[in-house]
């Protein structure tokens, strides 16, 4: 069984900043997340040991959801300046490395993995892992697709596979969207049905099985619920909208091109010996069999 790692690049770039100390430095700036994404990157390597792999990232600009919600995502503070900084430096990083990598203007990296785990879904005996710690990629959990989501940290990782869905949210990967739906989502700004928790949209799921059918049974909800519901229907389907991954964005990917070489890994490891990460170098350089050529710059901090 052949594997394809796909990697939510802003979502493990933005934990491990807050997961490894800002006291990693380079040139007396922070380092942290950089080392923290590479580290994160090494362990699923070295974990599942994937075929091919790939990066996707968030563009820079409006989405087509900033586009159908004004409000969307614009409680967000700022990014740190010191996580900011380094954004570039790790995109940079993974040209430099020539490993295959997407972004495209008006959709978010999620939009971009669930475009990507869908074109390869017809391929037999291909299983794909999603590198990521946002729960709205749930969704795209199914027999072929699956999570590998850090848990605490960037040192306890859990697979989520549809049984461990359920488990941890009490439905299935499939009434992700209408979940989101019923309840909104603070960290995007969207507004789902006011009044309505985790817990009553749980069991209206486990009921109804989807929001279409909630509201085509809204004669034998409870009267308090059903006024909710009743009262929030345009939000709750413009909820649904916005949480829903587009499977459809225009780019093109072969696997052909996503396969992990020699080569790539041994141009990557040039990349990480700029900022002196001496243990990522050791990991990947004993992993790949690579020849060890590593040179660490003195005048440098060295990262682990």
């Amino acid at each position: 069984m052949s594997k394809l790692l796909l990697i939510d690049s802003h979502a493990v770039i933005h934990r491990a900043f807050h997961s490894i100390p800002k006291t990693l430095t380079y040139q007396g700036r922070p380092i942290n997340a950089m080392y923290g994404f590479y580290s994160m990157l090494y362990s699923a390597l070295d974990q599942l040991n994937p075929k091919y792999l790939a990066f996707c990232l968030d563009a820079p600009g409006p989405t087509f959801r900033d586009k159908e919600y004004i409000a969307y995502r614009t409680q967000r503070k700022p990014a740190d300046p010191d996580l900011k900084h380094q954004f570039p430096l790790i995109i940079d990083s993974l040209k430099q490395s020539n490993l295959t990598h997407f972004s495209l203007g008006g959709y978010e990296a999620d939009d971009l993995l669930a475009t990507l785990s869908q074109k390869v879904s017809s391929k037999k005996g291909l299983t794909t892992y999603i590198i990521t710690g946002d729960k709205d990629l749930m969704q795209l959990v199914n027999p072929r697709v699956k999570l590998f989501m850090p848990v605490k940290g960037l040192s306890q990782i859990q697979i989520y596979d549809s049984k461990a869905v359920k488990t941890r949210l009490g439905i299935a990967p499939s009434q992700v969207v209408d979940l989101k739906a019923l309840m909104g989502d603070s960290s995007d700004n969207y507004p789902g049905v006011a009044g309505i928790g985790p817990k009553t949209a749980v069991d209206l799921l486990e009921e109804y099985k989807s929001l279409d059918n909630i509201y085509k049974n809204l004669d034998k909800i409870k009267l308090s619920i059903r006024e909710k519901l009743e009262k929030d229907r345009d939000n709750a389907y413009l909820s649904q909208k916005l949480a829903q991954l587009e499977t459809s964005v225009p780019i093109n990917f072969s696997l052909k091109d996503a396969k992990i070489t020699s080569q790539s890994i041994d141009q990557l490891v040039e990349v990480l010996k700029t900022y002196n990460f001496k243990s990522l170098i050791s990991r990947f350089t004993k992993k790949y069999q690579l020849t060890p050529k590593v040179t660490i710059d003195k005048n440098q901090q060295t990262l682990f």
